[in-house]
């Protein structure tokens, strides 16, 4: 089986064909079904991360503090970010070739994974939308820039293109998606690059050094704070991602190191470079920097670029919500077609409402951090030290009572309290809508502080879980029986 069989063949409303359950569906990927060797992981990694959290973090950086400690807050927090989030899914999902939302299940239970399902869905669909909103943006100023008046529906029509267009991207494949992106990432490298030339060719380092934030906190040390924040948080954000990323690498190596190079350090330089932009332009929008730095035609040919990279990070993010979907069972099976279409439809509420729901994007950037952090804490705590990176695979798929990850009705309480204990941890210490934060907030990120209490608390628990019931838990696959019970696949 090829990653490379086009999807959802049939009609609309069939059943996916034994043979595509692993790459359109569920079934662990075998290593000659998964499409990224070195350059596809890197180049996917990069373009998906630089077209999308890149500008708008940098935008909304721009809001609050200066060059210099923006570039550091943004540089360090994603790093540190994509580190913790991506350890634990970046080695199991490539080692058993699963998606995130299966490699919840040996933590939170069969039916609890389904409740970080919830968040996942959340999280991709909130970004795909802001991303969309995006690419409608850059729609509008190429009109601008060109010299036509643009109407104010245009934003809305641009999302409604993009839905299409990430929509027949998105149903043809993993290989259509890895295809596309090795030409545009080249050509987002040159944008960059031309970029941050024009920026210092035209302004200096003096005047960008010099330049205020656009629309800064009353308190200085809570501006920094926050933007530190917006850099782990926005790092952590890649959650929705990573799982589907690493599941379709070859190697270990291809699956850690893209992500933690490109979706980590690249992408913290990038965001620099773009809130570099906004200081000097004076505008948290990204797709109105490109045509003042770069003049109507480098502009409006950056413009395209990205507005093409948009799409291609939609479309990552609509193919990762939809194999998530699959966790639903009336859509286990169903057409590829059928389930892409079924995640596009909460987008439509960005065209009716694009530019409302695209200034709550740092907020929500934010938010992130409380979706993200506990069950990023709880999964690395789990792999790494509690089942020392073993999992019954088998097990996994295995939604009978009897099944190892099981718990009580499906549901591990003691995971699902620790989510609820790191929201609780992480409204405390900052609140994202209201900007209001406790004093502890001046040494320790929120995301950080919702990250590690429940991994902790989540530990302890499991240690004495675990000591009671050892047989079980570490049973291998050839000591059950072949046949799964009640299969959730």
């Amino acid at each position: 089986m090829s990653a490379q069989t086009p999807a959802g063949s049939g009609t609309p409303g069939s059943e996916l064909p034994s043979d595509l359950l692993s790459v359109y569906g569920r079934e662990p990927l075998l290593p000659n079904e998964r499409e990224y060797k070195t350059w596809g992981a890197h180049g996917t990694c990069f373009a998906y991360g630089i077209a999308t959290w890149c500008f708008l973090t940098g935008g909304y950086a721009a809001e609050l503090v200066g060059a210099v400690q923006g570039m550091v807050c943004l540089i360090a927090g994603n790093l540190i970010g994509v580190f913790l989030i991506s350890a634990s899914l970046s080695a199991g999902c490539q080692r058993y070739g699963i998606e995130q939302i299966d490699f919840c299940k040996p933590s939170f239970g069969q039916n609890g994974a389904r409740v970080v399902l919830i968040f996942y869905l959340l999280n991709m669909i909130g970004w795909s939308g802001l991303i969309l909103v995006m690419f409608g943006n850059g729609i509008f100023n190429i009109v601008e820039a060109l010299g036509y008046h643009s109407p104010d529906w245009l934003v809305g029509g641009g999302v409604a293109l993009g839905i299409w267009l990430t929509y027949i991207l998105t149903t043809r494949g993993v290989h259509l998606l890895s295809l596309f992106n090795s030409i545009i990432t080249p050509a987002l490298v040159v944008i960059i690059a031309f970029m941050f030339y024009m920026l210092i060719s035209t302004h200096g380092w003096a005047e960008i050094l010099a330049a205020e934030p656009l629309n800064p906190l009353p308190s200085p040390w809570m501006n920094y704070a926050v933007c530190l924040e917006l850099g782990i948080a926005s790092g952590m954000s890649w959650w929705g991602g990573i799982g589907f990323l690493a599941r379709n690498t070859k190697t270990r190596r291809n699956a850690i190191y893209p992500e933690v190079l490109q979706l980590g350090l690249t992408f913290g330089i990038v965001c620099s470079i773009a809130l570099f932009s906004g200081l000097v332009v004076g505008s948290d929008d990204p797709t109105k920097w490109m045509v003042p730095l770069g003049g109507v035609f480098m502009g409006v040919l950056a413009l395209l670029f990205v507005a093409l990279a948009n799409i291609t990070s939609t479309s990552v993010s609509l193919f990762a919500s939809g194999l998530a979907l699959r966790h639903v069972p009336g859509l286990r099976r169903r057409s590829w077609r059928v389930i892409i279409a079924l995640t596009a439809v909460p987008l439509a509420f960005f065209v009716v409402w694009p530019r409302e729901l695209y200034d709550l994007g740092d907020a929500f950037l934010a938010y992130n951090g409380t979706m993200h952090a506990p069950v990023g804490g709880i999964l690395l705590v789990d792999y790494f030290f509690l089942r020392k990176q073993q999992l019954h695979l088998r097990s996994i798929f295995e939604a009978a009572p009897s099944g190892q990850y099981y718990y009580t009705g499906g549901f591990n309480v003691l995971a699902l309290s620790c989510i609820i204990i790191g929201q609780l941890t992480y409204f405390l210490v900052y609140n994202p809508f209201t900007d209001e934060a406790h004093e502890v907030f001046r040494f320790l990120p929120a995301s950080i502080a919702g990250f590690l209490l429940p991994a902790l608390i989540y530990w302890a628990g499991m240690r004495f879980w675990l000591q009671r019931r050892p047989h079980k838990d570490r049973a291998t696959d050839e000591e059950q029986p072949g046949k799964l019970i009640m299969p959730n696949i």
